[in-house]
C-alpha cells in the first residue's frame, strides 16, 4: 500500500512540475512582442465628492441629443499614482442607447487621462466601475463550493483548472499572435490539458487511460471532421468584426481565421469530451471490480449503455452553452434578416451551428472509443506488466 502511495504521488507530483515547466517554457518561447507605443493606462479609484453636474443639449438636425457631464474628485488606488487625488468627469449621453449608473460618493471605479471631448489637453475621465473586489469573491466562493463538495479531488479540480487556465492564456494565445501554426499548437495545448487533468484529478490508474484514449480518439475526428466541413462549406473565418481586427493586426502576416475556427472547435469540445469519456472509464472501473463474472462481450454492452445515458444530457449541455454565449447576435439577425434561407447561411451562423455539432459529434466517438478500450483494458490475459501497472490502480 506504501509503495502505491509513494508511485500515485511520484507520478502526482512529476505531472505539477512539468506543468509548471511546460507552463514556464512555452510562455517564454511565445513571449509576444508588443508595440512599444505609449498607451493611457488605467486605475483604480474611489470617488470621494461628486461637484458638479451640467446638462447640454446638441442639436445635430435630424434630432437633438442631451449629454450630461458630472465632475467628480476620486482618489487613486493604486501603482505609481496611489493616495494621489485627481479631477475627473464621467458623460452621460442621451444618444447612447444603455450607460452606466451615474458615479455616487464612495464608487470604486476605473479612470484613464484621456484627450478631453474639447480637444484641449487631457482629463481624467471615467471608464467603467471597479468590478475587481466582486469578481475575485465570486471566483474564491466558487473554489470554496469545489472543496466543499469534492473534498481532496476538489482540490485537485482547482489546480488542474488553473494549469489549464494558464496553458490557454500564458501559451496558446502568445503562440497564436507571434505566428506559430495555430493547427500544431491548437494540438499540443489540447494533448497537454487532458493528460494533465485526467492524471492530476484521477490519478495514473486503467480508468484514466482509457479516459486518455477515448479522449483522443473522440478529439481527433473531431478535428478531422471539423478540418472537412470548413472546406467543404468554403468557410472563410471571417464572421464578426473581431475577426476583422485580428487580420489587422498583422498585415504583412495575417492570422489563420480559419485556423482559429478550427481551434474554436476543438478546444470547445474538450471539456465535455472529456467528462464522457472519463465517466465511461469509471463506470467500467467498478463494474470490472464488483462483477463476479465479466468477458469482453458484456463489458463492451455496459460501456455502450453507459453512454447512450450521456449523450443526452453532454449533447444538450453542450449546444445549449453555445447558444447562450452567441443569443445577443442571433436575436439581431433574426430580426434584422427576413429571409430564413440567407440566415442559416450567414458564416456566423453557419459557424456556431457547426461548432455545436461536431462537438457532439467528437462526444458520440469518445463513447464506443472509451467503452471499447476499457472493455479491452479489463479483460485483457495477466501479464507481468498488467500487475505492475495495477499497483497504481485505485
Amino acid at each position: 500500500m506504501g509503495n502505491k502511495l509513494n508511485k500515485n504521488t511520484i507520478i502526482y507530483i512529476l505531472t505539477v512540475l512539468l506543468s509548471i515547466l511546460f507552463i514556464v517554457i512555452g510562455y517564454s518561447i511565445n513571449k509576444p512582442q508588443f508595440s512599444e507605443e505609449s498607451f493611457n493606462k488605467s486605475y483604480k479609484a474611489k470617488v470621494v465628492a461628486v461637484n458638479e453636474t451640467i446638462e447640454e443639449e446638441t442639436d445635430y438636425g435630424y434630432e437633438s441629443f442631451s449629454t450630461t457631464t458630472i465632475k467628480f474628485r476620486a482618489e487613486i488606488k493604486n501603482d505609481e499614482l496611489k493616495g494621489r487625488t485627481v479631477e475627473a468627469v464621467q458623460y452621460i449621453d442621451d444618444i447612447v442607447a444603455v450607460n452606466p449608473k451615474v458615479i455616487e460618493d464612495g464608487d470604486k471605479i476605473i479612470i484613464s487621462s484621456l484627450i478631453s471631448r474639447s480637444g484641449e489637453g487631457e482629463e481624467w475621465t471615467f471608464l467603467e466601475y471597479d468590478r475587481s473586489a466582486a469578481l475575485c469573491g465570486l471566483l474564491l466562493g466558487f473554489f470554496a463550493l469545489i472543496v466543499l463538495f469534492g473534498g481532496k479531488k476538489g482540490i485537485n479540480t482547482i489546480i488542474s483548472l488553473t494549469f489549464t487556465c494558464l496553458a490557454v492564456f500564458m501559451v496558446f494565445v502568445p503562440s497564436i499572435l507571434k505566428g506559430n501554426n495555430i493547427y500544431m499548437s491548437s494540438i499540443i495545448v489540447s494533448i497537454y490539458i487532458i493528460f494533465m487533468c485526467l492524471l492530476i484529478i484521477n490519478g495514473a490508474n486503467k480508468k484514466t487511460l482509457c479516459a486518455i484514449v477515448g479522449n483522443l480518439g473522440g478529439l481527433i475526428i473531431a478535428g478531422i471532421l471539423a478540418l472537412i466541413v470548413s472546406n467543404i462549406m468554403h468557410l472563410t473565418g471571417l464572421i464578426d468584426d473581431e475577426s476583422m481586427f485580428l487580420l489587422l493586426l498583422n498585415t504583412e502576416k495575417p492570422i489563420d481565421l480559419k485556423a482559429i475556427l478550427w481551434s474554436g472547435i476543438v478546444i470547445g469540445s474538450l471539456g465535455a469530451v472529456m467528462d464522457v469519456s472519463m465517466s465511461i472509464a469509471s463506470a467500467m472501473n467498478e463494474l470490472a471490480e464488483n462483477m463476479c463474472e465479466r468477458n469482453f462481450k458484456s463489458m463492451l454492452k455496459s460501456g455502450f449503455n453507459i453512454g447512450k445515458d450521456a449523450i443526452g444530457t453532454m449533447t444538450n449541455t453542450l449546444i445549449l452553452a453555445y447558444i447562450g454565449s452567441s443569443l445577443s447576435i442571433v436575436l439581431l439577425l433574426m430580426v434584422n434578416y427576413k429571409d430564413v434561407l440567407l440566415l442559416f447561411n450567414l458564416e456566423m451562423i453557419v459557424f456556431e451551428i457547426i461548432q455545436a455539432i461536431i462537438g457532439s459529434m467528437g462526444i458520440l466517438f469518445a463513447i464506443p472509443i472509451t467503452s471499447l478500450f476499457a472493455a479491452y483494458v479489463y479483460n485483457r490475459k495477466k501479464s507481468n506488466d498488467d500487475k505492475a501497472f495495477k499497483q497504481l490502480n485505485d
